[in-house]
């Protein structure tokens, strides 16, 4: 062969392979990547799992609202100490052996009786005067809640507005006080905000229906002290209003004596300082009212700022035990806070808790013990 024709040979074997090599790269870059690295079959099977419609997504059905805690479930969350007799558990001597078989006492049949509470609001003052949506809140919760709490009234301790010759200050109140019309009662005391701290003034404060409910209460004869017997929850609901003297003092004496059966639960104004000490009114009221009834075990009062408590054994025995607050002064943190009294007619022990449904929070302080706490046999 001549070099011409083996030059010609080799420059078509090399273009055929060029051909070949351009082909199989062309085929190549047309494959999906599932076919260059498993091959067609794997593909094939790929491809029919990818064809199988997905299910649809099935919907998340929307949670229920969670229901609203019974008195048992509530007690047991944040007052859990409401059942308990004492906080600390009785000691008892060793026994001695018996000489003879004593014969067994019987059974006693434990009382069943419900738990009820009333709830406690002091110094609506700031949320008559500027924050009525506060107010509206708190009426509306209470209303809310009242079966939950087995609530039987609604108290307040006085400063119901902050101005009594403002008339928006008492629409106000008005308009959330309404909400328990024909649904929860309603009792208060009237404070220095409401008939005045020096020129007193009561014609205003009970010119309001809400001020001077007339169902079932018995009244000085200017309105200003009353008592209202619960004899089914076995407790007697008193009131001392702002301004009082000596003559009140009587007056509430002779009733809560005629309902000598009953405990009685004394609200008032101004009782306690911050400190736990005795305000001006409040050491009257414990030498005039306290040391003379003992049916009186619980006092409740507002006016000062903060939280207090306050607690006394007298001669014959009986305790008196006194509770304050008022966070009114705290336009950021203490907005809305209302306190829930919860008795047990079996322990006679009496659970408090504090909660803000304008908040929705419990506890207005960091140290809880503050704000829920438990009285032992106090009623």
């Amino acid at each position: 062969m001549s070099k011409t024709n083996m030059f010609r040979a080799l420059w078509l074997l090399l273009l055929s392979l060029v051909c070949v090599l351009m082909f199989y790269y062309r085929r190549e870059t047309t494959k999906s990547p599932q076919e260059m690295f498993f091959g067609e079959d794997a593909v094939a099977a790929a491809t029919v799992t990818e064809r199988t419609p997905a299910p649809l997504p099935t919907e998340t059905p929307t949670p229920l609202p969670t229901p609203a805690p019974t008195v048992y479930e509530v007690t047991e969350v944040f007052i859990p100490l409401l059942f308990t007799p004492s906080p600390v558990p009785a000691t008892f001597p060793p026994t001695a052996e018996p000489t003879e078989t004593p014969t067994p006492a019987p059974t006693e049949v434990p009382e069943v009786a419900e738990p009820f509470s009333l709830i406690w609001f002091s110094d609506t003052q700031y949320y008559a005067y500027k924050r009525p949506d506060i107010f509206l809140s708190m009426a509306d919760w209470a209303v809310r809640v009242k079966s939950d709490y087995n609530a039987v009234a609604v108290v307040c301790t006085g400063d119901i507005v902050d101005n009594r010759s403002y008339t928006r200050h008492w629409t106000n109140a008005e308009a959330a006080i309404s909400r328990f019309y024909e649904q929860i009662p309603f009792y208060c005391v009237a404070g220095n905000h409401d008939v005045g701290a020096d020129k007193v003034e009561y014609e205003t404060y009970l010119s309001y229906d809400f001020c001077s409910a007339p169902e079932a209460m018995e009244f000085t004869e200017d309105r200003r002290c009353w008592v209202l017997p619960l004899c089914e929850q076995g407790i007697l609901l008193c009131g001392i209003g702002w301004c009082n003297d000596a003559a009140y003092a009587d007056w509430l004496n002779a009733r809560i004596d005629a309902y000598a059966q009953l405990s009685a639960v004394l609200l008032v104004h101004s009782f306690l300082n911050d400190d736990g000490s005795l305000s001006t009114n409040g050491k009257r009221v414990e030498k005039e009212i306290l040391r003379k009834s003992p049916s009186v075990r619980l006092v409740l009062c507002g006016h000062n700022d903060g939280s207090a408590r306050w607690s006394r054994k007298y001669p014959d025995g009986h305790v008196v035990n006194a509770i304050m607050y008022n966070f009114q002064d705290d336009k950021k943190y203490g907005l809305g806070y209302a306190r829930i009294l919860m008795f047990n007619p079996n322990t006679h022990n009496i659970a408090v808790t504090t909660y803000s449904p304008y908040l929705n929070d419990y506890n207005y302080y960091k140290d809880a013990s503050k704000d829920t706490f438990t009285l032992y046999g106090a009623w």
